[in-house]
């Protein structure tokens, strides 16, 4: 077994919290506070800040600090959502740039970041917290999410944690988190109820529908807004009291200074947060301006007020729609569960009171620690794991996969001293700056003893359970019996001693939005709908395919429900070589399902052939970065299919692995180091191999049907190098290969190109490449070539040449004509389409 966090990874603030005692806990980070600003920033000299501290920084100098980096997870620096939100951040939008892969940089110092890497560097500070203070490991971790969160955010946060060397056994969206925490409370026997979460936190909305009952927990519908929450609040309340205090004051020597627009926002946050509690208050901020001039204002709770109304308005049109898609009335709820810090904002209830009721509004459990409370009960409630490489199912007390042997605890991992970004210790270099990190290690837990609550006795700090009484201990236990007291082992949910169901169970999740298969037209074709529960049962489809052996069969899934279906994000995808000798149009049945973990898992056959399994994992890349990838991956299978018995067994395994890792890419397995070096790395082997191939050619050709016509020392440089070729070659020494093969190819350019025009020919000829006619006069011309070089005859062999440049042509139109057509990417199409 391994200490599992429960992590809410958010937008403003981020919460820890483990099971202690059967009980969910928050956990204290750095200087004793129950959260951490999800903010990081490096000082002048190069010094990482994390949390309040960056925060802090943010008065000396903004340009150094970030912030809110949640809502960019998994998202593309184009899309219209993230031009939006940038267009609302003033002077910090300057520090975000699109990267190679279409994707969202974030220049911090002197480097840039992903927004993965600085989710990975918060979540890593967290765990470092924790484990000083508690002086145990945890190896795993449920992460957070918010429910509409699409597939390649949900990849994006999975790989923020996984980065910084936790194995994320759960992405848990937020509120059924919360409604975890919450469930907690209610008595064993309660009734069946439908609950509403109302999430509204600092950058993210989300709405769920629940339905609950002892031993059952089940999502019935979700809605939401990725790019709203309170942040947004904060934004337009900072704007008008600029602008009422330049419009009053008319500041004539007001210059503005780069930390303004961030002194601005943080005093709307506290006003925003005081009038929650009051009517008015007393907005100050100093200095503002090169100059440090001073804002004076009195803001009012109907200014703040009318300045939210049409984004709180919109919260509750999502709460109105996730209830109408399930056909519920707000009477039909009993409770709504109120999570995030903006809930707490009186215009909120007030308008959430008008539509359910305010007796049904619940707030007894702290809004800003629900979330990861419940990551914690989720926790407890695991009883098996899913292998993210092979999607084995494996027990939860497992260190490795049963099928791969891939790891199901987090990899040991160390800081990059130059930029910070966490990387798998044994790495050779950091993927942002570069600096050499072979030599580090990961700096090891000091480890404590643990008390057992039962007896007392104190333990190892890795004991599962107590040597004394065998009560499990903090951190392995699940959850505790309110019924007769019983702290139960993890994975259960009823009491193993009176075997009462808990109040709690493992969540029955919904599709946010539908997935659906991109057909040969361009149009989404749903195969998963909105609202269903997962695990799914199968879905089938009957599509047609028109193709031809050889071509590639591209299925592209994608999660929405806009047309046509490039509009919506690629959440996965697969190609098949088609190996069937097809013709015209045949039957293609496509069949997939959603696992727990919502995992797809897709087959297909064509015509009655067999069933081919493909298990795919959310996949991160962007379709622009995607396609990149698609062709240098196509361009690998096509090298591997016309060249394969002309490779070495060293050369093979080289370019196989790297034609694997294309692969697995595509179906959304994760790379070391950044996919621009991927993708540079795969074009360069596959370029220098092909180099190497042709050289190894040349050097073999030109010897046995041009000698004659060569100077004997060209000839034997030639030969040489082609025995030097194939040693390396053997050895799969690509780099050494490709500088001999290099000084090949200038000897071939030496030797002329006509020279190498002959050489073609009389190749092609007498490999059988040409027709039997064209090729009995190439080789008459090849003999008498030969002839005349023996008995040095100039003139004889001036026109053998001239007869050979001419056949050279009639060559080159016969070669062409029988190459073999391009392979083709073919998709499903409609039946009947």
């Amino acid at each position: 077994m391994h200490r599992t966090l429960g992590i809410d990874l958010g937008t403003t603030n981020s919460v820890v919290a483990w099971m202690k005692n059967g009980a969910p806990e928050v956990l204290p980070v750095a200087n004793g506070r129950l959260s951490t600003a999800s903010a990081v920033g490096v000082t002048e000299g190069g010094g990482l800040l994390v949390g309040q501290e960056a925060l802090r920084w943010l008065d000396r100098d903004p340009g150094r600090v970030v912030t809110s980096v949640k809502r960019f997870m998994g998202r593309t620096f184009g899309e219209a959502a993230v031009q939006e939100a940038l267009g609302r951040m003033g002077e910090a939008a300057a520090r975000f740039s699109e990267g190679g892969d279409g994707g969202i940089l974030i220049r911090l110092g002197p480097h840039r970041y992903t927004p993965v890497q600085i989710s990975a560097i918060i979540l890593r500070r967290l765990k470092t917290d924790v484990e000083s203070r508690l002086g145990v490991v945890f190896d795993r971790a449920v992460i957070t999410a918010p429910a509409y969160f699409g597939e390649r955010q949900l990849a994006a946060t999975r790989a923020a944690g996984e980065l910084a060397g936790l194995h994320v056994v759960r992405v848990l969206v937020e509120p059924t988190s919360a409604a975890l925490a919450h469930g907690l409370t209610r008595p064993q026997d309660a009734a069946p109820a439908t609950f509403v979460v109302y999430d509204l936190g600092g950058g993210t909305f989300d709405v769920s529908v629940l339905n609950t009952a002892p031993g059952y927990l089940d999502v019935m519908s979700l809605g939401g807004d990725n790019l709203l929450g309170g942040t947004d609040f904060d934004d337009l309340l900072a704007a008008r009291i600029e602008e009422r205090w330049r419009n009053d004051r008319n500041p004539q020597d007001y210059v503005p200074a780069p930390a303004d627009g961030h002194r601005l926002r943080r005093a709307a946050e506290q006003a925003k947060i005081r009038l929650s509690l009051a009517q008015a208050t007393d907005v100050t901020v100093s200095p503002l301006g090169a100059h440090g001039a001073t804002l004076e204002q009195r803001v009012d709770r109907p200014v703040l007020e009318a300045l939210i109304a049409a984004p709180v308005a919109a919260t509750m049109d999502h709460t109105a729609r996730a209830l109408a898609r399930i056909d519920h009335l707000p009477q039909d709820v009993e409770q709504v569960l109120l999570v995030g810090g903006s809930s707490a904002i009186p215009l909120v209830r007030e308008n959430l009171a008008a539509m359910f009721g305010e007796e049904r509004l619940r707030t007894d459990i702290d809004p800003m620690h629900c979330v990861a409370l419940g990551a914690a009960v989720q926790s407890a409630l695991l009883e098996e794991l899913t292998c993210a490489a092979c999607h084995a199912v494996n027990p939860v007390a497992a260190d490795a996969c049963a099928g791969c042997a891939a790891p199901l605890v987090g990899v040991p991992t160390v800081d990059c001293p130059g930029c910070h970004v966490p990387a798998p210790s044994g790495s050779a270099a950091c993927p942002v700056c570069a600096e050499d990190l072979s030599a580090l290690t990961p700096p090891p837990v000091r480890a404590t003893v643990v008390e057992c609550a039962r007896c007392g006795e104190e333990n190892p700090a890795a004991a599962m359970l107590c040597a004394l009484c065998e009560e499990p201990l903090p951190g392995f236990a699940g959850l505790k019996c309110p019924n007769c007291g019983m702290v139960n082992s993890a994975g259960l949910s009823a009491c193993s001693h009176c075997d009462r169901e808990f109040a709690v169970s493992t969540p029955l999740e919904v599709t946010a939005l539908p997935f659906g298969i991109q057909q040969k037209d361009g149009s989404l074709r749903v195969l998963v709908e909105a609202g269903e529960s997962y695990p799914t049962d199968w879905h089938v489809k009957d599509f047609q395919l028109t193709g031809r052996k050889g071509d590639m069969l591209e299925i592209l899934l994608r999660e929405g429900d806009r047309q046509p279906a490039h509009l919506n994000d690629l959440c996965a995808s697969h190609t098949h070589e088609i190996e069937e000798d097809i013709t015209g149009t045949r039957s293609l049945v496509i069949r997939t399902r959603l696992n727990s973990d919502r995992i797809i898992d897709l087959e297909f056959r064509i015509d009655n052939g067999d069933w081919h399994a493909v298990e795919l994992n959310r996949n991160p890349l962007t379709s622009k970065f995607r396609g990149r990838v698609l062709n240098v991956h196509r361009d690998y299978v096509t090298y591997l299919a016309n060249w394969r018995h002309e490779l070495e067994q060293a050369e093979l395994a080289q370019f196989e692995e790297t034609e694997q890792r294309l692969r697995a890419l595509l179906a959304g397995g994760s790379t070391s180091g950044t996919l621009d070096h991927l993708l540079d790395d795969a074009r360069r082997r596959r370029e220098q191999q092909d180099t190497v191939r042709w050289a190894c050619a040349l050097s073999a050709l030109y010897p046995r049907y041009v000698p004659h016509l060569m100077s004997a020392d060209d000839l034997e440089t030639m030969r040489r190098g082609n025995a030097e070729l194939r040693a390396l070659r053997k050895d799969g020494d690509l780099p050494g290969a490709c500088a001999v093969a290099e000084e090949i190819i200038a000897l071939k350019d030496r030797l002329g190109h006509d020279l190498y025009r002959i050489l073609s020919t009389i190749a092609s000829a007498s490999q059988g490449r040409l027709s039997s006619a064209l090729s009995r006069r190439v080789l008459d011309v090849a003999a008498q070539l030969k002839e005349a070089a023996s008995a040095n005859d100039p003139a004889t062999r001036d026109a053998a040449l001239s007869r050979m440049t001419d056949l050279h042509g009639d060559a080159f139109r016969e070669l062409q004509q029988q190459d073999a057509p391009d392979r083709r990417t073919v998709r499903p199409e409609g039946v009947g389409g």
